[in-house]
Formats: structure tokens, C-alpha cells, sequence
């Protein structure tokens, strides 16, 4: 399954559906709310230089991820917000979400 819109994407990767696991991966080139939907999200950046996870109600201080890094979200954050950052500004950047189903 996939999804998207003029500047990102989203694609269903393959865990079985009898595992309580979901797997996400999103490309994007501008900011993209997330939430988590009352559970723990493990995100990686998988594509891109840096990107900034924000949160639109003030739940945590802004702060940078790098290529590679994994990044956890906890259940009560509820929204945030992930985009290209410093020299991935304007750029397609990836990641990948990890969540209980």
C-alpha cells in the first residue's frame, strides 16, 4: 500500500500482517505531520543529511537527526513533525517508522 501527496510518500514495507509490528518508510521534501496514534514510534533516517523533528504543541525542544540515526517518539507526543534540515533543505530526504499496530 502506498500513499502520497506533492511532496511526499509513503509506502507500507513488507512485515507480515500477523506481526504486531508496522513498518513505514516516508520520502519527503517538506515538513510531515506524524502522530503517533497513542503508541511508542521508532523512526531512522534512512535518506538525507539531517532532518528536525519538531512538535507543533510544544511537547519537547526541536532537535537534529542525522543520516543513520534512529530517533524514538514517545505515545503521549501524539503530533510532530519531521523535515529536511541544513543541507537537506530542499531536498528528498527518507525515513522509516516503526509502531505497534
Amino acid at each position: 500500500m502506498a500513499h502520497k501527496s506533492y511532496s511526499w510518500r509513503e509506502e507500507q514495507t513488507g512485515l507480515h500482517e500477523l506481526e504486531f509490528l508496522e513498518t513505514r518508510r516516508h520520502w519527503f521534501t517538506k515538513p510531515v505531520l506524524h502522530d503517533t496514534g497513542g503508541t511508542v514510534n521508532v523512526l531512522n533516517l534512512v535518506e538525507g543529511r539531517e532532518a528536525i523533528i519538531t512538535s507543533p504543541t510544544g511537547q519537547f525542544e526541536p532537535f537534529v537527526v542525522h543520516y543513520a540515526e534512529t530517533f524514538i517518539v514517545p505515545a503521549a507526543v501524539g503530533q510532530y513533525l519531521i523535515a529536511p534540515y541544513g543541507e537537506s533543505e530542499g531536498a528528498e530526504i527518507g525515513t522509516i517508522k516503526a509502531y505497534v499496530r
